[in-house]
């Protein structure tokens, strides 16, 4: 399923304008955890994915 999402961002960011890739890092008493985050512009509006 993980695949999937992942060809989808792809897709989407080559058909978005301004794509933008963040880490979105958060450091705890856990150790770091990494939510990768992909936006753009598709159409007037704004998209993100967030893993």
């Amino acid at each position: 399923m993980k695949k999937i999402a992942l060809l989808i961002a792809v897709f989407g960011v080559a058909a978005c304008e301004n794509p933008q890739l963040g880490i979105g890092a958060t450091f705890g008493s856990g150790g770091v955890s990494v939510s990768p985050v992909v936006s753009g512009n598709i159409g007037g509006a704004t998209v993100a994915v967030s893993g």
